[in-house]
């Protein structure tokens, strides 16, 4: 497992060892971590695959626990090769020890060793985090999507935590739903501090461009503000589902995102989502959705910083936002019932959404001559949020797995939809079990009756 010279512009660097020189390694503890006490005596976590719990470009992680099993910790291995990682961790972490965990919640404790990890007979880099028993962003998504209020409290949390670390002049440089955990009680906490800015790396290079589907196709600036695009990408995303879980299967076409991708901040005219999110009922999405818009287009820095999250909107289509189709009066003719009369076309000098009517013409009669009649607004009800608490996950390093489609296409999940979710709903699945139960006592019975009776006869 001998690792020879690297890259050009790299004279005299070695090659680090790959994933499957790390697993074979962490295997023996006591051989693989000699400096470090606690992890020599630990027991390396595996599953049917081997010891390695996550891996994307820049590393691995892997899960090992104290004999006794009450701690546990992420120790991630490094398998590309960086001649700033040593410096720009060692900053980092000089700038993470003078703040409290306490009052900085989103912060995980961190240790950095240079030479922490030794395989065939090299020394290299690790990094050292408690495992945290929390949920990956999308799979505590997943499990609350039709729960709203839950949502909001989240996005909410995560506006904060941006907000206060732009306070302190840091930004973590990779907001994505695989660096975000959802611990209780629906608090956000943020691992993976390989591209984290703080200020004593003002006027240094950014060490790494983050996760495409949450950032900007034209970079931002290194520094303190440079996370407010994602962030915002990700507030958007939880408060438009907050508004409205359908979109949760029909915009998502993979599973490397939370609602967004590369390709609507690319094409963002064309985007279907961007369009979907343009039309919530929830105002406070509409409003996200034209900021994001301008951000893709905007060439001051740094961006505006985020809003802060409404808690409980008011939940209303936008009036014309998507016109429903008239009835088909032929059918009803055909069917021997009354044609149904269309609702009155609503002028093109109405006013926008949110506006005040006119005065005088509300005030004589309660609605304005040759209009179409007031609409109610549609209000969305509120699930209630799932009782069950989130399960003990992992860390999942940046630049994960490659992006791969889900297998079915939108148009089947789109027309499958109404048929999951009815035979979803407890009522109809009691009212299944209760006639079927109806039925089998009504054999029963004539069989009672006449011995010879059959359903087959």
């Amino acid at each position: 497992m001998g690792r020879t010279a690297m890259a050009s512009g790299e004279r005299g660097a070695v090659e680090p060892p790959s994933l499957t020189d790390y697993m074979l390694a962490v295997q023996h503890p006591r051989l693989c971590f000699p400096d470090d006490e606690a992890l020599a005596a630990s027991t390396t976590v595996v599953d049917p695959l081997g010891p390695v719990t996550g891996s994307g470009v820049f590393g691995c992680v892997f899960r090992l626990t104290s004999e006794d099993g009450a701690l546990t910790w992420a120790v991630k291995c490094f398998t590309s090769h960086s001649d700033a990682r040593v410096g720009r961790y060692r900053t980092v972490c000089a700038a993470l020890a003078g703040l409290d965990p306490a009052k900085e919640r989103w912060l995980v404790p961190m240790e950095f060793a240079p030479e922490g990890v030794l395989v065939d007979g090299r020394r290299w880099p690790l990094v050292k985090m408690p495992w945290l028993p929390a949920a990956p962003l999308l799979d505590w998504v997943e499990r609350r999507k039709e729960a709203p209020a839950a949502l909001r409290a989240v996005a909410a949390d995560f506006t904060l935590v941006v907000r206060r670390m732009e306070e302190l002049r840091i930004a973590h440089g990779d907001l994505q739903h695989g660096n975000i955990l959802i611990s209780a009680p629906r608090r956000v906490r943020l691992i993976d501090y390989d591209a984290m800015y703080v200020p004593a790396l003002a006027g240094g290079a950014r060490p790494e461009r983050g996760h495409r589907n949450y950032q900007r196709p034209e970079p931002v600036p290194y520094g303190p503000f440079m996370d407010r695009f994602p962030a915002r990408v990700i507030q958007l995303g939880l408060l438009g589902l907050a508004a409205d879980a359908e979109l949760w299967d029909r915009l998502r076409e993979d599973d490397d995102r939370l609602l967004l991708g590369q390709e609507d901040f690319e094409a963002p005219d064309g985007s279907e989502a961007l369009a979907a999110l343009a039309d919530s009922p929830d105002p406070q999405v509409r409003a996200i959705t034209a900021q994001l818009r301008k951000d893709l287009r905007s060439t001051t820095y740094p961006l505006p910083p985020l809003a802060a999250v409404v808690t409980e909107p008011v939940l209303a289509r936008v009036p014309g936002a998507r016109p429903r189709p008239a009835p088909d009066t032929r059918t009803d003719r055909a069917a021997g019932r009354p044609a149904q009369p269309q609702p009155a076309r609503a002028d093109s000098t109405a006013p926008a959404p949110g506006s005040a009517p006119n005065s005088a013409s509300s005030s004589a009669s309660g609605s304005a001559p040759n209009s179409a009649p007031p609409r109610e607004p549609h209000v969305r009800p509120e699930p209630t949020p799932a009782a069950a608490t989130a399960a003990a996950s992992g860390w999942v390093p940046s630049g994960g797995t490659p992006r791969s489609g889900s297998g079915t296409s939108r148009a089947t999940r789109d027309a499958r939809r109404p048929v999951r979710r009815v035979w979803k709903d407890p009522v109809v699945l009691l009212l299944s079990a209760v006639l079927t139960l109806l039925v089998a006592l009504f054999g029963v019975f004539l069989v009672l009756v006449d011995p010879a009776w059959s359903p087959l006869r």
